[in-house]
């Protein structure tokens, strides 16, 4: 109901909310609200922001095309995007890619070495260039690395799962395939209740079960193709990578969308500046008339007309150090562009801040700008990143390297001749790879190890840990360990220990 003006209702509220009263009266509509969200006003400085609530797959659905694009052109004629995506393969995959150890176990609990040994040397066998993927151009490293860089740069990439007596040593191998081989135009609501959306296939609860892949001609890779021809591809056959922003999402987004556009007004506004520098730097003056009966312009034909000479259209040939002789009634003027100027750099790294932000890296390691960069600032920044490249690998191990061990494997028990004789019965025991992922190097090893070496003596560290957080597994250094001192080095000191002296001093009073 309304009472002078305002609209009211009643409604009953708990006590403790609200007061004892049940039937309080709460005011809605108001002209004096002085308590809100001020993300929620929309005045004169905020009006071209949208207010349109839309998910993630209406963005991706009107705008996938052209980020991919414009993230593809980032990574081939930016050159911070080059040195981003080479961060994301050096710091996801590095030169080694990820160490596998096979962790059987008998009945007991205890170690089952000899068919861990025997799974991990097979694994090694297919991971070798040509026998991992159908081009057999790349190992498992150089896949890794390639499909890293695709995930970053178009925000997904499929690969395939292809079986055949003509595919390895294991009759399986894997084919990268471009995300741009799902039309994000092919949309449609199927008769059994199942929807495709930007072709991908999904059923009622919204489960990926097939993917529509563009049948390209076997010119596509020269011309290109726009074709609607699809062929359905059971979803047990693709992985789809990509990292989801929301839940039931459709497609991958590229990660670097954030930064794009400044990236460009960041490029644009380089190249601008370079070539004010370069004009600037070969362009002394201009010479000027200053006598209207001194003659026609320089550069102008007498038979010209004055109209003829208003509609031409003046060049000058840009030279370092060009000058040209001053003839009666004219004059030199000089030019200097004056740009770039003390203002260009701190605003350039002012962008390039809020690029790298986008790009969710660290400054430094983008810029490669050391000069404000302190021991303690690139601590603490680089720590950061270096937990955000740990999570992309524990993503990448969890949704696609354990998979298709576990795919492989199934095969490989079949084909394999050294894994033959284990008993199919027991899978479950066979199927238990640990992916390790790369590690870096602290700028101070020594202070690391000190700190480790107390760690380890207070008990809140084990030496296993240590190994694992280097990327190494800790039952191949032991055996490395135990082999070097079988052939005579010295065993490692102990935390605690005193160091031995290979040459002890002698004692005094012996004499």
């Amino acid at each position: 109901m309304k009472i002078f003006g305002r609209t009211f209702f009643e409604r009953n509220e708990p006590k403790g909310l609200g007061g004892s009263n049940p039937n309080r009266r709460i005011n809605l509509g108001g002209r004096h609200q002085t308590r809100r969200f001020d993300a929620g006003f929309t005045d004169r400085l905020v009006s071209k922001w949208t207010v349109a609530d839309q998910t993630v797959n209406m963005a991706l659905l009107r705008d996938l095309r052209t980020m991919r694009a414009r993230s593809r052109d980032f990574a081939r004629n930016n050159e911070y995007g080059r040195k981003f995506f080479r961060l994301v393969k050096t710091n996801v995959v590095g030169h080694a890619g990820f160490t596998l150890k096979v962790d059987c176990r008998q009945s007991d609990g205890t170690v089952d070495k000899k068919d861990s040994e025997l799974i991990r040397s097979a694994w090694l066998r297919f991971a070798k260039r040509g026998q991992y993927d159908v081009t057999g151009q790349l190992s498992e490293v150089l896949f890794d690395q390639l499909v890293m860089s695709m995930i970053a740069r178009d925000g997904e990439v499929l690969i395939r799962k292809v079986e055949g007596r003509n595919h390895g040593i294991h009759n399986c191998q894997l084919q990268v395939l471009s995300a741009h081989l799902l039309d994000e135009e092919h949309n449609r609501d199927l008769a059994n209740g199942h929807r495709i959306r930007m072709g991908v296939e999904f059923d009622g609860w919204m489960k990926p079960v097939a993917y529509h892949l563009r049948d390209e001609p076997k010119n596509a890779d020269m011309q290109g193709s726009a074709t609607k021809k699809y062929t359905r591809v059971s979803a047990s056959e693709i992985e789809h990578l990509f990292l989801p922003e929301e839940i039931d999402q459709w497609r991958g987004t590229p990660w670097v969308f954030a930064a794009l556009r400044g990236a460009k007004h960041l490029d644009q506004f380089d190249e601008s500046a370079l070539v004010a520098a370069n004009i600037g730097a070969a362009k002394m003056g201009f010479f000027q008339q200053r006598d209207p009966e001194a003659g026609v312009p320089m550069g102008v034909d007498e038979d010209e007309t004055q109209d003829d000479i208003a509609r031409d259209e003046f060049t000058t040939e840009v030279s370092p150090g060009q000058f040209d002789v001053v003839p009666e009634g004219y004059e030199f003027k000089g030019w200097d562009p004056g740009y770039p100027n003390e203002v260009y750099e701190p605003f350039r790294k002012a962008v390039l801040h809020r690029i790298t932000a986008g790009l969710d890296t660290s400054y430094h390691s983008v810029s490669g700008d050391l000069r404000d960069v302190n021991f303690s600032s690139i601590r603490h920044g680089t720590l950061d990143e270096r937990e955000a490249w740990k999570m992309l690998q524990s993503w990448y191990i969890e949704d696609f390297k354990a998979p298709i061990f576990e795919w492989w494997l199934a095969r490989a028990m079949v084909t394999d001749p050294a894994l033959r004789g284990l008993p199919f019965t027991k899978f479950d025991k066979f199927n238990a790879p640990v992916f390790f992922g790369r590690r870096w190097d602290w700028i101070d090893p020594k202070a690391d190890v000190v700190a480790d070496r107390e760690a380890v003596a207070l008990g809140t560290k084990s030496r296993a840990q240590i190994i694992r957080e280097r990327g190494r597994d800790p039952d191949e250094v032991w055996s490395e360990l135990e082999e070097e001192e079988r052939r005579g080095f010295k065993k490692p000191q102990q935390p605690n220990q005193p160091a031995v002296d290979d040459d002890p001093p002698e004692d005094p009073k012996k004499d």
